[in-house]
């Protein structure tokens, strides 16, 4: 059988069809009764594909007692018809039914996405990459931590590190002494917004607000925190 010759066996054609594409194999010209040889055989080799292990021990013994090649044809039409009529008939009833399709189609992809979509989310966060619409909602919620008060790190020309506490207007209430490091610098601030800024043990540099506003900005920034 082959393609390009046109001589292909369309499995879901009609009943009647089936049979007379099967009708059409080319056998050679052995008669009835003529040991016939399963070795090269398309006819014997379609049936083979279709039966089982003792069915195609049948059909090889049957060629070897001669049978006739119209009797071998029915017989492989037959086994053909009875592994795909359920097949054809409920392809037939989808190629009617255009709306069932869509229907399985539909509740496939939402099986599908039942198991992608909770697997895609591990795999992004595996992998690093983070979920757009979280990331916005962080992104506000870090807006609006950074509303009030804030502390401003930075590093000056004398090579120390410093920062200014400000307020929701930008007014400067605390500038810091200069510090060795980014790490002394930083220590600074947590104690700051720990513990108020009597706990520093040593006054800053300036502080350009009464204690009461600097110590209502401190609490106003822990309850952000």
């Amino acid at each position: 059988m082959s393609k390009s010759y046109d001589n292909t066996i369309p499995l879901f054609a009609p009943r009647e069809q089936l049979k007379k594409l099967i009708a059409g194999i080319k056998t050679d010209s052995l008669a009835p009764g003529v040991a016939k040889d399963t070795e090269g055989s398309a006819l014997f080799q379609i049936y083979q594909a279709f039966a089982s292990p003792e069915e195609t021990a049948t059909m090889a013994k049957l060629f070897a007692q001669g049978i006739g090649w119209g009797e071998a044809k029915e017989k492989l039409f037959e086994r053909i018809d009875q592994e795909i009529a359920p097949m054809r008939e409920r392809y037939q009833f989808l190629m009617d039914n255009p709306k069932e399709v869509q229907s399985i189609l539909q509740h496939g992809a939402i099986k599908a996405r039942s198991v992608a979509t909770p697997f895609m989310a591990t795999l992004r966060q595996a992998v690093g990459l983070r979920n757009l619409a979280s990331e916005t909602q962080t992104g506000v919620k870090k807006s609006t931590k950074t509303s009030g008060a804030v502390f401003k790190q930075y590093r000056e020309k004398d090579g120390l590190f410093y920062f200014k506490f400000v307020d929701v207007k930008g007014e400067l209430l605390i500038q810091s002494p200069g510090f060795e490091s980014p790490k002394l610098a930083g220590l600074a601030i947590a104690q700051l917004k720990a513990e108020g800024i009597n706990a520093l043990g040593s006054p800053m540099d300036s502080l350009n607000a009464t204690t009461e506003r600097i110590e209502a900005a401190l609490q106003s920034l822990r309850e952000e925190d």
